[in-house]
């Protein structure tokens, strides 16, 4: 977790770019999940002046050189469901979230797991 907070960390301020190189916006911060308060979560401004913020799982950015892109589209990642609570997501609020980028909700398993996790059988739309 340390090496995912230090990235995470690291990736404030960056612009997040879409799977076609359009630019989402800047990422603002990071968030944690509700139950195990583990990493999970980026904050992205997106809109004029950074007026909206949309989340996207820390699983879908992937950096290549100097930036930052997740495999989605730029409308799908700005049509993200707003949360209730933007400082700590509760766990109806990852569950939409998973839900929009085509991820399910992890469960606890033997290690300490909440957040996101691929699907098995279903492709996230693009």
């Amino acid at each position: 977790m340390a090496e995912n907070d230090e990235m995470a960390t690291q990736w404030t301020g960056h612009d997040l770019f879409d799977l076609d190189g359009n630019k989402i916006g800047t990422i603002e911060d990071v968030r944690y999940g509700d139950v195990t308060g583990g990493l999970q979560w980026l904050v992205v401004e997106t809109g004029i002046l950074g007026a909206k913020k949309v989340f996207v799982p820390t699983l879908e950015v992937r950096r290549a050189g100097g930036r930052l892109s997740v495999r989605h589209t730029k409308d799908r990642v700005k049509n993200a469901p707003d949360v209730e609570n933007e400082e700590v997501l509760s766990r109806p609020d990852e569950v939409k979230l998973c839900r929009h980028y085509g991820l399910q909700y992890g469960t606890a398993t033997a290690e300490p797991a909440e957040g996101c996790e691929e699907m098995k059988d279903v492709r996230p739309a693009g």
